[in-house]
């Protein structure tokens, strides 16, 4: 009876260690699985956090950048801004003007040889008027270097002169008509020109030499009208207002000989083109 009593308490045992252990493996494993959800969770948060930091880093990256890009172009406009200024403040250098004043040859042309047979002109013909324009190209502020006080400019300038009228004695012998004409002449000159800058707005100048081609009318006795000369000038200019100047002017141009070769009876003679001009002029910057 013991014996039996015994094996029943054992098996009961048995029972309620089974019954016991099964609570526990349940136990052990729901901490196992709480604890791995956990840790995945701790790690989602983790990338979450690093995706958050790098967002912040790029973002900030972009912000840095556009902040300099903005100060660049601001920095680009201001420059653009003082260029203009500049530019609107800067004074012009080159010149246009328009010339007009007394006009003189040193010898008439009313009474030479042949052209007396074709025109006779008025004993005053070497007195007379001019009109002209021209520009002034600045070539450079110090004379190449040489010096501050001067600067030269390239000067390319036009004239017509009027030295009064003339009966053609030609025709009128031919046809029996009085018919005038003009006695003229177109001048074309190029040439340096020296201008000393140390005297604010005031600025005079100098021509040292220049080219000059000269068209008379009428022809010469040998009915020709172009020749070539030197001509020589000196001025001073005003700056009024902006870039408004006024000025005078004296040139002198001498052609060295007679526009034609001198015939051996000294019946046709050559023209002479030496003369001069003085007058005022007005120009423009720009």
């Amino acid at each position: 009876m013991i014996k039996k009593s015994t094996g029943m308490a054992a098996m009961v045992s048995a029972v309620v260690a089974a019954a016991g252990l099964v609570p526990q493996q349940a136990m052990a494993e729901s901490h196992y699985k709480g604890t791995s959800a956990q840790a995945d969770i701790e790690r989602r948060l983790q990338m979450m956090e690093d995706e958050m930091r790098a967002l912040r880093s790029e973002l900030a990256r972009a912000r840095s950048e556009a902040r300099a890009n903005a100060e660049r172009m601001e920095a680009q406009q201001q420059k653009v801004e003082q260029e203009l200024a500049k530019a609107e403040t800067q004074e012009k250098k080159d010149l246009i003007y328009f010339r007009g004043g007394y006009a003189k040859m040193e010898h008439g042309r009313g009474y030479k040889g042949l052209e007396t047979l074709t025109f006779r002109g008025e004993e005053n013909d070497n007195d007379g008027w001019y009109v002209g324009a021209g520009f002034d190209h600045h070539l450079t502020d110090d004379f190449w270097g040489l010096t501050d006080i001067a600067s030269v400019d390239g000067e390319v300038m036009f004239e017509y002169k009027n030295y009064g009228t003339s009966e053609n004695t030609l025709v009128n012998i031919v046809t029996g008509d009085t018919i005038e004409n003009k006695i003229t002449q177109f001048t074309l000159t190029a040439a340096p020109k020296i201008k000393f800058n140390n005297l604010g707005n005031f600025r005079p100048w100098i021509i040292p030499f220049g080219l000059g081609i000269h068209v008379i009318s009428p022809p010469s006795s040998g009915v020709t009208v172009l020749n070539p000369g030197l001509m020589l000038g000196a001025g001073a200019e005003y700056k009024i207002w902006g870039d408004l100047w006024a000025g005078l002017d004296f040139r002198y141009h001498f052609t060295g000989d007679d526009l034609d070769i001198k015939s051996k009876s000294g019946l046709l003679k050559g023209v002479d083109t030496d003369g001069l001009t003085t007058g005022a002029y007005i120009g423009f910057g720009f």
